[in-house]
C-alpha cells in the first residue's frame, strides 16, 4: 500500500509522534513509551518526496526530531480522479474517506480499496488484484485492522497490506458483506453451496476458532418467489448488506430484489419494510406462514394510514415512499433506520421517477408500522440516481450523515461522496470520483 515502516532504537524509553508534512499534514502520535520502535507511517502522498517529521518525547519532555524522506510512486493510470467540490472544514466530520474500488479489466475485476483527504488526494490504497475478482465491503476493525471477504473466505489486513488472519468458508461463498459484531465474532451474507438459489443465507463465524457457529436461511421464512420487483429465479433476493442489531440479538437484513427485513437469532421473521405487492408463502416448497403478515403498515406523522395504492407501492405520498433496490441499512444511535433507497424500478415502473437518497424510517415493531422522517437526495433527482451498489454512514462527531451514490452512469461515469448536516441536509463535503476508460489504450476498462 501507499504506506511505508520506520524502525529504530533509542537509548532511552521515549514516546514518538510522526506528522506527514503537505497540504493536510496527518499526525499520528503513538501510544506509550519503549527502546524498540517499528511504526507505520500512513498517509503518504503519491509521486512525490514524502517530509515526513519524527518526534521523540521522554516523560512529555520535547527530546528529540528528525525528518524522513520518503519517495513514493505515482498513482496507477487507470486511478480515478477525486474532486472536492464542497468542504466546509468546521462543520465536516474528522477523518478521511475509505472506499472500496474495483476497476474493470477485460471481463473481470481488480480491487484496490483507496483513502482519500478532505483536498481530494489518494493518501492510501492497497492492492487486492491478486485475489482474481471483485473485493468489496472494505470496512474497519475494532483493532485498527481492515476486513473483506471474496470466494469462499473473509480476510482482516493490517493497513500494510500484510495478511493478518483468513476465515474459510466451506460449503459457503462470501457475499457482499462482513461484519463484526461487539464480541467480535463475523457476520457474514453468502450463498451456500449447491443450492438452486444464491444469496439469500447468512451464517456466524467463530473470530477465534473458526467455526460456523449459526445459520440464517431466508428461503425458510420468505416469498421465494415473488417476482414483483427483479423477475429471477436464481437470485430472487439478492442479499448485499446485513446488520447487527445489539439490543435484542438480532439481524437486519437488505435484499436488494426483495426489500429490508428484520430476522431473530433463530431465523425467525419479525417484519419486512417492503411494498406490499405480491408478498405469499414462505418456503422453498410455498407451504410455510403467510409473509404478508410481517409487512410493515405506512403512517404519516400522525400515525394514520397511507391508502391501499401507496401501501402497494404503485403511488408515493409527498412524505413518504419505500425503499427500491435499496442497500446498507443500519440502526441510527435513536433506534431509527437508516438506509440508501437506491430507486430501482421505482414504484414497480421502468418509468418511475429516477432518483437515489439516503432515508431514514421510524419503526414500531409493537404496531407494525413504519414512519419516513427524514431524507436527503430526492431534491438532486438523475444527477444523484445510482441503480446499484451505493452506501449510507453516520457520522458520530457531527451527527452528520454520510450518502454515497456508487456509481452514475453516463458521458462522465462517477461515485459520489456526500456528507450533509441533520436534519437540515446541508452539504458540508461532496467528492466526485470520476472514472476513467483507457480500454483503447490496451490498458483497463474503468
Amino acid at each position: 500500500p501507499r504506506a511505508a515502516q520506520a524502525t529504530f532504537r533509542t537509548r532511552f524509553p521515549v514516546g514518538v509522534t510522526i506528522e506527514v508534512l503537505g497540504p493536510e499534514p496527518l499526525v499520528h502520535e503513538f501510544p506509550g513509551r519503549a527502546k524498540e520502535h517499528t511504526i507505520q507511517i500512513l498517509g503518504l502522498y503519491p509521486g512525490i518526496e514524502n517530509r515526513v517529521e519524527l518526534r521523540l518525547t521522554d516523560v512529555g519532555v520535547f527530546h528529540a526530531v528528525d525528518t524522513l524522506t520518503i519517495v513514493t510512486d505515482p498513482l496507477p493510470e487507470f486511478f480515478p480522479t477525486v474532486e472536492v467540490v464542497a468542504a466546509a472544514e468546521n462543520s465536516m466530520e474528522p477523518g478521511w474517506t475509505l472506499s472500496s474500488l474495483s476497476i474493470g479489466d477485460q471481463g473481470t475485476f481488480r480491487s484496490f480499496p483507496m483513502m482519500f483527504d478532505a483536498n481530494g488526494d489518494i493518501r492510501w490504497y492497497m492492492d487486492l488484484s491478486s485475489l482474481g475478482g471483485m473485493v468489496y465491503m472494505v470496512e474497519p476493525l475494532q483493532n485498527g485492522n481492515l476486513i473483506t471477504g471474496f470466494a469462499q473466505a473473509v480476510y482482516e489486513y493490517d493497513m500494510l497490506g500484510n495478511e493478518v488472519h483468513r476465515w474459510d468458508l466451506p460449503g459457503y461463498g462470501y457475499h457482499h458483506d462482513v461484519i463484526e459484531k461487539p464480541d467480535g465474532n463475523l457476520i457474514v451474507s453468502v450463498l451456500k453451496v449447491g443450492l438452486s438459489t444464491t444469496d439469500d443465507h447468512i451464517v456466524e463465524v467463530d473470530r477465534t476458532t473458526g467455526a460456523i457457529v449459526n445459520e440464517w436461511d431466508l428461503r425458510q421464512i420468505l416469498d421465494v418467489y415473488r417476482r414483483d420487483l427483479v423477475d429471477d429465479d436464481i437470485d430472487w433476493f439478492h442479499m448485499n448488506a446485513v446488520w447487527y442489531s445489539e439490543a435484542d440479538d438480532a439481524l437486519i437484513v437488505s435484499g436488494r430484489n426483495q426489500g429490508i427485513v428484520k430476522i431473530t437469532r433463530d431465523n425467525e421473521l419479525v417484519w419486512i419494510l417492503a411494498p406490499h405487492r405480491g408478498w405469499g408463502k414462505a418456503g422453498p416448497s410455498a407451504d410455510g406462514h403467510e409473509t404478508s403478515n410481517f409487512l410493515l403498515t405506512a403512517v404519516d406523522s400522525n400515525g394514520n394510514s397511507y391508502p391501499e395504492a401507496v401501501q402497494q407501492g404503485g403511488e408515493r405520498a409527498p412524505d413518504f415512499d419505500w425503499s427500491w433496490g435499496q442497500h446498507a441499512p443500519l440502526i441510527l444511535p435513536n433506534g431509527n433506520l437508516f438506509l440508501f433507497d437506491n430507486g430501482l424500478t421505482r414504484s414497480f415502473s421502468p418509468d418511475g421517477p429516477t432518483y437515489s437518497r439516503g432515508v431514514e424510517y421510524e419503526i414500531d415493531e409493537a404496531a407494525m408500522t413504519v414512519r419516513q422522517v427524514w431524507q436527503y437526495g430526492e431534491e438532486r433527482g438523475q444527477d444523484f440516481y445510482s441503480v446499484i451498489i451505493s452506501d449510507v454512514d453516520f457520522l458520530a462527531a457531527t451527527d452528520n450523515r454520510l450518502i454515497m451514490p456508487g456509481i452514475l452512469f453516463g458521458a462522465d461515469p462517477r461515485a459520489i461522496v456526500t456528507e450533509v448536516t441533520y436534519p437540515d441536509g446541508q452539504e458540508v463535503f461532496e467528492a466526485q470520483i470520476h472514472f476513467k476508460n483507457l480500454l483503447s489504450s490496451g490498458t483497463l476498462a474503468w
